[in-house]
């Protein structure tokens, strides 16, 4: 998409901080330019028309103008606010780590539909009253994929060997798993995925991109607790920074019980 000097787009709103008195700066991810910042004059003011539309997880219709080092908003109206995610605690976590996420992998001005999509039906399943809380490992791969970063779970990164069932060492820099001929070439490693993980990340890995996982799957909360160390190690590697959201995230989330017999 061309934007001339003044434009439309569909975007949902990632985060703001103020600037001034009065006025804010909103980071957008639009369907069709990628990340947007833009300001929002005049909108911490009582009774500005701008206030509610921009809050963070909204998806909003955005008029803006073009500017020097930011565009300018000057008008929005609400398309989904998901009152279902602010009126829960554990699910404001998710979807707050799920916007950094986007922030931190997003480009500017760099159209990604598929990330945008993964992103809007992520916050639409997170709406609901019941979803799987292990949807968040689901979202991580999927964004590594959209952005260039897959993770390999399937053979290994140096030799392209297939992987039969076991532990093995996991290395960021590699982008996945060394196989145990290839990992005594090098250093030691301090993360290593069990096979528990491993079912899951493929499991994971292999749904389609744009499918949702059914409530209805259960999975066990230590191997899920593994997962989420590996794909935040690999998510820090990649962003090359410590994702904020990530302390409130494990303040207020708890993983579901289950079992991986049907993932073998």
């Amino acid at each position: 998409m061309t934007r001339g000097r003044n434009y439309q787009t569909e975007a949902i709103v990632l985060k703001y901080r103020p600037i001034g008195e009065s006025d804010r700066l909103i980071t957008f991810f639009s369907s069709t330019l990628g990340r947007i910042t833009g300001i929002a004059r005049g909108v911490r003011r009582p009774g500005s028309r701008l206030g509610g539309s921009l809050e963070p997880l909204n998806i909003v219709q955005v008029s803006l103008a073009r500017g020097r080092l930011f565009e300018t908003v000057s008008e929005t109206s609400v398309i989904k606010d998901f009152d279902g995610i602010k009126s829960d605690l554990n699910k404001v976590a998710l979807a707050l780590y799920v916007a950094e996420l986007t922030d931190s992998f997003a480009d500017d001005w760099s159209s990604n539909q598929k990330l945008y999509d993964l992103v809007g039906r992520t916050l639409a399943d997170f709406n609901k009253n019941e979803y799987p809380l292990y949807l968040i490992h689901f979202f991580e791969l999927k964004l590594l994929k959209f952005v260039g970063y897959d993770p390999e779970f399937w053979e290994c990164v140096e030799c392209r060997e297939k992987l039969l069932p076991d532990k093995y060492p996991f290395a960021p820099d590699m982008g996945g798993v060394l196989c145990s001929k290839c990992q005594l070439n090098f250093d030691y490693f301090p993360l290593h995925i069990s096979l528990g993980a491993m079912k899951i990340l493929r499991y994971l890995q292999r749904q389609k991109d744009n499918e949702s996982i059914s409530s209805g799957v259960t999975l066990p909360q230590l191997d899920l607790k593994e997962v989420s160390e590996i794909l935040r190690n690999y998510l820090r590697f990649v962003a090359e920074r410590q994702l904020k959201s990530t302390a409130f995230l494990d303040l207020v989330t708890e993983m579901p019980f289950g079992d991986t017999s049907k993932f073998t």
